[in-house]
């Protein structure tokens, strides 16, 4: 988890990679929004899920191109592993100049 928000200029782009592995059933998903106030989708486009199979590690890359206002906010990584959920989050703020 990035110390500090990941700032990105209106109109620029950023990647963020979600990782785990060790366990064969794993299931990685972004989602925009917190716990307290609901959880968004994303958008397809901006996901891309990569699973190599001998290491049994799963990443899941959100991309964000031409930021726009309303790309800002607080996504979470939500691991799924059997029956147990865990999640960590990344804010994302994208500044006007």
């Amino acid at each position: 988890k990035p110390a500090n928000p990941i700032i990105v200029p209106k109109g620029g782009s950023t990647i963020v990679t979600c990782e785990s592995e060790g366990v064969s059933e794993i299931q990685l998903q972004w989602k925009k929004g917190d716990v307290s106030n609901g959880n968004a989708s994303i958008q397809d486009r901006m996901v891309s899920i990569v699973k190599d199979w001998s290491t049994n590690r799963v990443q899941a890359i959100l991309r964000i191109t031409n930021a726009q206002m309303e790309d800002s906010g607080v996504y979470q990584c939500v691991l799924r592993v059997f029956e147990k959920t865990s999640m960590k989050s990344v804010e994302i703020t994208v500044s006007q100049n």
